[in-house]
């Protein structure tokens, strides 16, 4: 499903109705994943038996999904006069990244990237929260601290922990409070059910949900995904004496003094206060399995119901006690490297890019990006593409929005903002001339590029359209940026580039 022809008047279009066709492909091929459910990570072994094409884009899905990137003279000798993708060593680039992401940074180099994010980004105020948070998944390295950065901002984007800012009480400050708890207990290997019961007793949860009603069915409903009515006049009684105070006060939260002192019988136990029930659910056997499914929703988002289910249980029979062994399970394991197929969201797109071709951000960039509900003549935002972070009540959504004008905006923020922005000086933002200063040239120099983007070389017709093209535009060796933003916008249009696929 190739994008030919330099370029469709409706290309937009044409990418929403091949992703449209892809995952219906996804859907169903389903059932004959080789890899669905096998949750052992991949062996050395295998992952040197795949061809050199193929493991470089396994290890970018990794690391794509991680935002971050393997750009090319990271992975394969470059140094070489033919572009045959011979790798600079034989290790297991995936168990190099699980090392890195094991491994704490010494603390001045944590110091260090902490003043980066804050001397060299411009900030909104009061966007700040977010558009800072970004900027530290940007900026710090594969790490174990990035690793805790980058699992609070997976989650306090699902339902489960969203700050859910576009809910008039809930405050831009909230979103740094909900990510810092996260990213606290997430660091020191708080167990899973200790962080949900932190989260569901604070203020920043009534915010999202502000009367005892609301709040108590939104509880069972999100963490256990139990959909009971009779149950909620039984949980509200218990919290009759939580609730949030109105805007003049402010949207505090009160626990009052009239507690509750009858019984009531409910999730499948007896509670009789607020801190009962959200115990109750805390120590509930659906939690777990509930906690994993969320995270598998947006992992195999394309999967069958079925599949999740397996891979679901797969986790539990690990008996994972924090969100480090869930994601340590899943993200290496040979069921999402090698099978799963996804639409990517904008930051395992574009961050992941990024980073493959020496892309360089402005100081603004992370400004723009998080902008919510005003700010004109910006290609980045990504509350355009309605995927913007932290913000909605429920949480992102596991497949990213592919209606037309919110793919539109993704799609021109890939196109304007990376894809065809060079950069043309080294303190200017846009990819570097590290990027396409290699010696590679002919079909060797379209394929590199080719590999570095899209992980996967060029078929026949490409090669022979684009050194048509070239040709007729009177392009030589010595136009090299000209070559690879012809090249990268010619990827930013193909559906497959919006993808993580599976290796066959």
């Amino acid at each position: 499903m190739r994008v030919l022809g330099f370029f469709p008047p409706n290309g937009v279009l044409f990418i929403i109705f091949s992703l449209f066709i892809l995952s219906c492909e996804v859907k169903q091929e389903g059932q004959d994943l080789s890899h669905t459910g096998d949750l052992e990570p991949v062996s050395a072994s295998e992952f040197n038996s795949l061809l050199p094409q193929d493991q470089y884009r396994v290890t970018n899905k990794l690391a794509s999904t991680l935002y971050k990137g393997v750009p090319p003279g990271d992975f394969f000798d470059l140094e070489r006069s033919e572009f045959d993708m011979t790798r600079k060593d034989n290790s297991n680039y995936l168990q190099r990244i699980k090392d890195q992401l094991n491994s704490p940074l010494p603390p001045d180099k944590r110091e260090y990237y902490l003043r980066r994010v804050e001397e060299n980004y411009n900030y909104d105020s009061p966007f700040r929260e977010a558009q800072e948070i970004m900027t530290m998944l940007w900026e710090f390295p594969l790490s174990r601290d990035y690793y805790d950065l980058w699992m609070a901002y997976f989650l306090a984007n699902t339902i489960m922990f969203t700050p859910g800012q576009e809910v008039e009480p809930v405050q831009y400050l909230d979103i740094k409070k909900v990510y810092s708890r996260l990213l606290r207990m997430i660091s020191q290997d708080y167990p899973v059910r200790e962080i949900v019961y932190q989260h569901m007793i604070s203020q920043e949860n009534w915010r999202r949900f502000r009367s005892p009603e609301d709040n108590t069915r939104e509880m069972m409903e999100i963490f256990l995904r139990r959909f009971r009515d009779e149950e909620v006049p039984k949980a509200a009684k218990a919290c009759q004496n939580w609730s949030l105070t109105g805007q003049d006060q402010g949207y505090q939260l009160v626990v009052d003094y009239n507690e509750n002192t009858e019984p009531q019988s409910i999730l499948d136990t007896t509670v009789t206060t607020c801190w009962d029930f959200y115990r109750a659910i805390a120590d509930h056997p659906r939690l777990m399995p509930t906690v994993v499914a969320v995270i598998v929703d947006h992992l195999f988002s394309m999967s069958s119901e079925e599949e999740k289910q397996r891979i679901v249980d797969g986790v539990l029979a690990k008996n994972p006690r924090t969100f480090r062994d869930i994601f340590n399970i899943l993200l290496f394991s040979r069921a999402y490297l090698l099978g799963a197929e996804r639409p990517k969201k904008w930051e395992e797109a574009f961050l992941g890019t990024a980073k493959r071709i020496y892309y360089k951000p402005s100081e603004n960039f992370f400004r723009f990006a998080n902008r919510v509900g005003w700010g004109s003549g910006s290609t980045i935002k990504l509350y355009d593409m309605k995927q913007p972070p932290f913000i909605e009540k429920l949480g992102r959504t596991p497949v990213p929005p592919l209606d037309a004008l919110s793919f539109a905006f993704y799609h021109k923020s890939l196109r304007e903002n990376l894809m065809i922005n060079r950069s043309s000086n080294t303190d200017d933002a846009g990819w570097q001339e590290e990027l396409y200063n290699v010696q590679f040239t002919g079909d060797d120099f379209i394929n590199y590029i080719f590999v570095t983007a899209l992980g996967r070389e060029a078929t026949q017709e490409e090669l022979d359209t684009f050194n048509q093209i070239f040709e007729s535009k009177g392009f030589e060796d010595r136009h090299r940026w000209q070559k690879t933003r012809l090249i990268l916008d010619y990827i930013s249009r193909l559906p497959e580039f919006y993808m993580f696929r599976k290796v066959k």
